[in-house]
This record gives C-alpha cells, sequence and structure tokens, in this order.
C-alpha cells in the first residue's frame, strides 16, 4: 500500500498500525462496527518542530512548534467521507451551523510561516481537514460529531494535539498564547476579539467592566490579567490591548481604543475550544486548567483585507506576528524573539 507524502508513515510513527488495519478492513469487506482505538499522541514520539502530524485519516493536523504560541484553526476544512453522516439541529442537538470559514485553514498556515521567518522559530498548529457539516471541533458532544465514532475519535485527536502543544509550551516556556482562528461574515469588517466577554458586557463602561470580579475570572485572559498592573478594560480595549495594535498597523478590530464596543452590532465573543484552552474559569469543566498559564482569544478575521487573497493573509500573518511580540512582552514578560 503506498502513502501520499501527507501522510507518509515517517511522519506518522504512532498511527502506521491504525492505517494497516483500516485498509485491512476495506479490502476484507465492510469495516468493524467496534468502536475505533482512539490513538493518543504522547512520548515516545518525538516531534519536530515545522512537521505535520496526522490523527486516523489525516482528518487532524498537527504542526509540531517550538515556540510558546499556539494556533488552531477548527473551521477551514473540507474533507466529507461517507462514512461520516451530516450534522443536522434535529440529530445532533443545538443550531448545528455548518458554515466553512472560508481560508481559515490557509490563513494559519501563513501565520505559522511568517512567524516562522520573523522569528526563526515554529507557533503549534492544531487544523481539521473535516468539512464543517461533519465535524464541528468547537462544540462539545453531541453537537460536535452527532455521536458518530469516527467524528469522534478525531474529536479526540483535536484536543488531545491542543493538550500536546500546551503541554510542551509549559514545560519549555512556562506559559504561553493560545488563538483560536474563524472567520466571520458580519457586515462589519473588522476583526472581533473574542475573550469570553459576551457584546452586552462589552457595550458597558470600563469601570463596570472593572468593577466585576466574575467578568474577569470568566475572561479568557484571566490568569494574564490578574498579573498586570493595568485595569481589565485596559487589557481589553486600551491603547495596549491586543485591538489596538491589530488596528494601529491597519487591521480594525474590536474590542480596541478606536473601536471600544460592538454597539449592539453583531459579535462572536470565543466558542468551547477557547473555554477549555484558555485560563478562564469555564476551562476547568471543560478539561483545561482554570488560571492556568495558557491564556489565549479567538479572532474571527473578517473576509475583506484579511482572509480573501493571499496577499492579504501574509500581511495578516506579519502583523499578527509583530503584534503578538508586543503584546505578550509587555503584558506578560514573554519574549518570542531569541
Amino acid at each position: 500500500m503506498s502513502f501520499p507524502p501527507w501522510l507518509n508513515r515517517s511522519r506518522w510513527p504512532t498511527l502506521a498500525v491504525l492505517l494497516a488495519l483500516a485498509a485491512s478492513a476495506c479490502a476484507d469487506g465492510p469495516t468493524d462496527t467496534t468502536p475505533p482505538v482512539v490513538p493518543t499522541p504522547v512520548p515516545p514520539v518525538s516531534y519536530v518542530a515545522g512537521q505535520s502530524y496526522f490523527g486516523r485519516n489525516g482528518y487532524v493536523e498537527y504542526i509540531a512548534g517550538n515556540t510558546p504560541v499556539i494556533l488552531t484553526a477548527p473551521h477551514g476544512g473540507t474533507l466529507s467521507p461517507s462514512s461520516i453522516p451530516d450534522r443536522t439541529a434535529s440529530a445532533c442537538g443545538g443550531t448545528a451551523t455548518t458554515v466553512t470559514d472560508a481560508n481559515t485553514l490557509e490563513l494559519v498556515r501563513t501565520m505559522q510561516t511568517r512567524y516562522a521567518a520573523r522569528f526563526g522559530t515554529y507557533p503549534h498548529v492544531i487544523i481539521s481537514h473535516l468539512a464543517r457539516r461533519k465535524l464541528d471541533p468547537n462544540r462539545l458532544q453531541p453537537e460536535a460529531g452527532c455521536g458518530n465514532t469516527e467524528a469522534a475519535t478525531a474529536l479526540g485527536e483535536w484536543h488531545r494535539y491542543i493538550d500536546l502543544a500546551k503541554s510542551a509550551v509549559l514545560t519549555a516556556h512556562g506559559k504561553g498564547w493560545y488563538m483560536d482562528i474563524h472567520g466571520h461574515g458580519h457586515a462589519v469588517q473588522r476583526l472581533e476579539l473574542g475573550y469570553l466577554v459576551t457584546g452586552t458586557q462589552l457595550d458597558g463602561t470600563d469601570a463596570a467592566l472593572d468593577a466585576s470580579s466574575a467578568l474577569e475570572n470568566s475572561a479568557s485572559i484571566l490568569t494574564l490579567s490578574q498579573s498586570s498592573p493595568l485595569p481589565f478594560s485596559a487589557l481589553l480595549r486600551g491603547p495596549t490591548s491586543l485591538g489596538s495594535l491589530y488596528a494601529g498597523l491597519g487591521f480594525p478590530a474590536v474590542p480596541s481604543s478606536s473601536d471600544p464596543r460592538p454597539n449592539g452590532a453583531e459579535y462572536f465573543n470565543g466558542g468551547d475550544n477557547t473555554r477549555r484552552h484558555s485560563c478562564g474559569s469555564a476551562a476547568g469543566p471543560l478539561g483545561g486548567t482554570t488560571g492556568g498559564l495558557i491564556c489565549g482569544v479567538q479572532i474571527e478575521a473578517n473576509f475583506v483585507g484579511v482572509r480573501d487573497n493571499a496577499a492579504n493573509r501574509e500581511r495578516f500573518a506579519d502583523v499578527t506576528a509583530q503584534v503578538l511580540e508586543q503584546y505578550l512582552r509587555v503584558h506578560w514578560g514573554l519574549l518570542l524573539a531569541p
């Protein structure tokens, strides 16, 4: 049996046996109905920074890193295997949204390469190659995979690869930054930075944001905020906030000092990936670490000017590396440059 380059067995050392079993099943008749063994990407596998590793059937890709930044792209995949039924609200619960976040997979790859060009190191990257109508890694079960065992295996791999990246970051750097990359179709062409603070809450005053310990505790930057001398509101939309740094380099963002609140407009404040893999109060119940040393944000990128073509994706990727270098150094003492 031959393997295409992106599924090269030398780059997938823990899953070769599973591939052989899958090939055998296809050759001999109907696939066994026994739930598949879920591979666990942990040592003794040695991961090489900048190299890709894949889960079962190539549904989830992990590009190993060696820097304290983790990027994920849950909604840019296109694989639509017939063995996984389409997700529907009636069958899966929730809204069962199936829209692809166009070009977010390409955007994350570009962010990785431009980061490496700037710093000489690689961020950790996790990509779901399954179409969102088959699996939504940013949802909990049963809405995520509708109870299908093949989708459940991919979902498990998705979170294990992120956990693997987080463990590597903590071991090598002590703390790190997580960004879940999405794309929105809202009318206002701006980045929407989701810290798990709702649009209604952001529509309030700085004083109201700073007076509520519950808001800070639930935010995806809880630990960073607790260690910073700045008020919580300043970290969200002050002059050195992530949004303000993006806006200052040509990418309008909400919240930021120039665009501090959604003002009732459509706005995504972050989903289950950000809840689980950042440091807010929701992390612990979902399997993450509340008050941990991996904080982060969900970025909903507008299409025009960010995702629409290769030149704009590269420009955004270059600016992101620059923004993170300043933001993490100023607010968390985390150095990205050698």
